[in-house]
């Protein structure tokens, strides 16, 4: 195989014109020494030109094959020179030409990528970048980049919030680990120790204090890769959650099941016992054979009314429930409702009182849901409220709404759990409560009969002195 150089000007040049223009002259020479031996002044003028006009056409032919390269070779030395003089083609031919045309047609395809490539950058820098910039200031959870040590270099306002930290705080070149464990107020935190002794990915929960309702954060964080894939890290992005919200459902939900099960195993235990009692014993009298009945009848309507809350819960939780309205009679309604809750009320020795304006407006309504309502808060005012106290039901208007109020003298409500009555499954931590069966879903149910309607349910409670719940329902408008 012949080598790379093979084919070189510098072996064009001496192999082939430089070689065959010194064998002319040689010969050349060899013929002048013969016609100067004999003496023949013709030939010796013959031997004279035909050696120059060899080196003429061979240096004619020299210029010609060295045109193109030493043209190359001027841009190339004014490009070492000043690296702003574009390089132009070649108009001659030939492989040399071609190919030198090729290069810079490539060069050129590649510039024009390069130049297009900046100005995308510089168009993302100047749009994009800003809005990528607003997206990561308004994300909901704490977002947060840091060096490999936990040095935070940036973060967004929801770090502050999600750590409890003033709105101004300036945090940038804190460490984010500390802060954490500010947070929890814990120096042996195990979730803590395993962020500190390792940079690698980690998702973790954190927990503020003994209860779930102090505060829980879910950390997750991961390594910023180079984006040379040298396999090094250039630092650390977290992102921190408050899942508070979320745990205290699940832990409702938790107890919920847990009281779901005792709801139904009482009244069903009951109802199987007094129905064996009623197959097995043929001598009872009519009067116990009444009384068991009756014990049946309103053990099935504890489940009838549990299954109908569980169903109000699905269709709550997926959105679903709605309301029908018609014209609705208020003081016949509350009528029966007060009728319904009359026997708890006598079986709990509490006074039931009902105070009604002589008039009571029609009001647009579905009766069913709104009764239903009604019967949850005065059955709840009922069940925590000690023997001998007293509920009332009072009914007040003004030019917008018309007010349904449950007011009792039971055992109130801590003013730090007011806010939360009205979350599904939510029961009070109150030691006094805890053996008394409930689902707490009748604040949630009401409350959501209350805004299908367009109004609202308020609640006031004051710690062993007693609770309000206030259903309000927009007014009827007159007909003008």
């Amino acid at each position: 195989m012949p080598s790379p150089t093979s084919n070189s000007l510098t072996h064009r040049l001496v192999d082939r014109h430089l070689a065959f223009g010194l064998a002319c002259v040689f010969a050349g020479t060899v013929a002048i020494h013969l016609t100067l031996w004999q003496g023949d002044n013709q030939m010796i003028a013959g031997a004279v030109a035909v050696p120059l006009g060899v080196l003429l056409v061979g240096g004619w032919m020299l210029r010609n094959v060295t045109r193109v390269p030493g043209s190359i070779e001027g841009q190339l030395r004014n490009l070492a020179e000043q690296t702003a003089v574009p390089l132009q083609p070649l108009k001659e031919s030939g492989p040399v030409a071609a190919g030198w045309n090729s290069l810079l047609s490539r060069l050129n395809r590649h510039d024009a990528a390069h130049s297009l490539a900046d100005r995308l950058t510089e168009a993302f820098c100047q749009s994009g970048g800003s809005r990528w910039e607003a997206a990561f200031m308004n994300l909901p959870d704490g977002f947060a980049i840091t060096n490999e040590s936990g040095t935070i270099e940036a973060c967004n306002p929801a770090l502050l919030r999600v750590l409890r930290l003033p709105s101004d705080q300036a945090i940038t070149g804190r460490n984010l680990q500390h802060l954490l464990q500010q947070w929890t107020g814990e120096t042996d935190n195990p979730a803590l120790q395993q962020l500190a002794q390792s940079s690698c990915k980690i998702t973790c929960e954190l927990r503020c204090g003994s209860t779930t309702a102090e505060g829980v954060l879910r950390v997750a964080r991961c390594g910023i890769a180079d984006s040379q894939d040298s396999g090094t890290s250039q630092g650390l992005v977290w992102n921190i959650r408050d899942n508070t919200q979320q745990r205290l459902s699940e832990e409702m939900r938790n107890e919920f099941v847990f009281t779901a099960t005792h709801e139904l195993r009482t009244p069903l235990a009951n109802i199987k016992a007094y129905a064996e009692t009623l197959t097995l014993d043929m001598d009872l009298d009519i009067e116990k054979q009444k009384g068991f009945f009756n014990i049946i009848n309103a053990e099935a309507t504890r489940l009838a009314r549990f299954i109908d809350e569980l169903l109000d819960v699905s269709q709550m939780e997926s959105g679903s429930m709605g309301v029908v309205r018609h014209e609705t009679d208020l003081e016949r309604l509350l009528q029966e409702v007060f009728e319904h809750v009359q026997p708890q009320a006598r079986k709990q020795q509490l006074e039931l009182e009902s105070v009604l304006p002589p008039k009571l407006p029609k009001v647009q309504a579905d009766k069913d849901k709104l009764a239903a309502a009604m019967v949850n808060l005065l059955g709840n005012a009922i069940k925590y409220t000690p023997q001998g106290g007293q509920v009332r039901l009072k009914v007040e208007q003004d030019k917008q709404y018309v007010h349904l109020q449950v007011e009792d003298t039971g055992i109130g409500i801590h003013e730090d759990e007011i806010s939360r009555i009205g979350e599904k499954f939510f029961r009070c931590h109150d030691e006094r409560i805890q053996d008394i069966p409930g689902s707490g879903l009748g604040v949630a149910f009401a409350q959501e009969v209350a805004r299908l309607h367009g109004g609202k349910l308020s609640i006031r409670s004051q710690l062993n002195e007693g609770s309000q719940f206030t259903l309000s329902l927009p007014a009827a408008r007159e007909a003008s």
